[in-house]
C-alpha cells in the first residue's frame, strides 16, 4: 500500500516540476567526484520555481557536513523551501523546511540538504511567495 501511494505521489511530483525541469537552467552545484555528496538544481525561466536535487553517495564518518549555495534565483524574491519526497506519513529532517527564505539567502548562504546517511536522497521545491 505504502508503495503504491509512494508511486502516486511521485508521478504527481514529476507532473507538476516537468516545465522546471524540461525547459529551466540547470546547475550542477556539488560535483561527485570531489565529494561524497551530489547536488544539481533546476529554475526556471522566470526564476519563480525551482527544484533542488541532492544524494549522499558515502559520506565519511564524522565528516563536516557544508551547506549547499543555490543559484539562479531572484536575489530580492521570497523563496519557500518544501522537501517533497517523503514517504507518506513522515516528517521532514531538513533544516528549515516549510520556511521563508530569501534568494539573496539562500545563493549566497545555502541549506544544508546533505546528510550522514548512506544512499540518502532529497527533493526539494522551491517556490517564489
Amino acid at each position: 500500500e505504502i508503495r503504491l501511494s509512494l508511486v502516486g505521489s511521485e508521478m504527481c511530483i514529476r507532473d507538476s516540476l516537468k516545465p522546471v525541469i524540461l525547459d529551466g537552467d540547470l546547475y550542477r552545484l556539488v560535483s561527485p567526484y570531489g565529494s561524497n555528496h551530489t547536488s544539481s538544481m533546476y529554475v526556471n525561466k522566470g526564476k519563480n520555481k525551482a527544484v533542488l536535487y541532492a544524494f549522499d553517495i558515502h559520506p565519511r564518518y564524522a565528516e563536516k557536513l557544508l551547506p549547499v549555495r543555490l543559484q539562479g534565483l531572484d536575489a530580492d524574491r521570497m523563496y519557500r523551501v518544501k522537501e517533497i519526497n517523503l514517504i507518506p506519513g513522515s516528517n521532514s529532517s531538513l533544516q528549515g523546511n516549510n520556511q521563508l527564505y530569501s534568494g539573496e539567502y539562500l545563493m549566497n548562504v545555502g541549506l544544508e540538504v546533505f546528510t550522514t546517511q548512506q544512499l540518502n536522497s532529497r527533493i526539494v521545491e522551491i517556490t517564489a511567495e
